[in-house]
């Protein structure tokens, strides 16, 4: 509940800062593509089979991912901007051996984000990046039971911060460097509430 009634905050206050800047079309598209660390907690997924009629599990994860982005920022100021979209955080796979069946499962992953980005010029084309911001999580799993693998949604809200570094080529288009760190992701319940880390490379047009 307290991140729920947080986020609505933080969305409340962007948007009433943001609305004096639209008049000046200060908008920009950003897409990105890059490495994720969403992972499968093994912990989680062998207590989930334990408690769903499987006598042993024992559970092998794969950590390494491709994530990618797609957002619409807000320049508000110099020094300030709104950027918010949607986020894949990609696919952790696990292999579940139990007193049943060997079987690989999936956990994929996505959220919609809403950020305040503060930039901070170093020259006139490079600026550093820093960002804080809210998200809406959801988690897509398979989890071994009795009977094989079921499929199992969760989802929720939580905090996320980030860093980047923006070369202006033109007016119109920069690249960004950027890190972003989500603080949960999922559920312990059944394959983890992961803290994930999304490297990207990030491309700016300014509209």
């Amino acid at each position: 509940m307290f991140k729920r009634s947080a986020l609505t905050v933080l969305a409340l206050a962007a948007a009433s800062a943001a609305i004096p800047a639209m008049a000046a079309s200060n908008f920009y598209g950003i897409v990105g593509v890059g490495r994720s660390s969403l992972d499968a907690n093994p912990a989680s997924i062998n207590d989930y089979a334990l408690g769903n009629g499987l006598t042993t599990s024992s559970t092998t994860t794969e950590s390494k991912s491709f994530g990618w982005k797609i957002q619409l920022g807000m320049q508000i100021s110099n020094l300030l901007a709104v950027e918010g979209g949607y986020m894949d955080l990609g696919t952790a796979k696990f292999t579940n051996t139990n007193n049943r069946f060997t079987a690989t499962g999936n956990r994929k992953a996505d959220l919609f984000n809403l950020d305040l980005v503060g930039k901070f010029p170093i020259n006139p084309s490079m600026s550093l990046l820093a960002r804080f911001g809210g998200y809406r999580w959801e988690t897509n799993s398979d989890v071994p039971n009795s009977v094989g693998l079921a499929n199992k949604v969760d989802n929720g809200f939580d905090f996320k911060f980030g860093a980047g570094l923006q070369y202006d080529f033109t007016k119109q288009f920069a690249l960004r460097g950027a890190y972003d760190r989500f603080n949960g992701v999922g559920s312990s319940t059944t394959t983890g509430d992961s803290k994930v880390n999304l490297f990207s490379v990030d491309a700016v047009l300014k509209f």
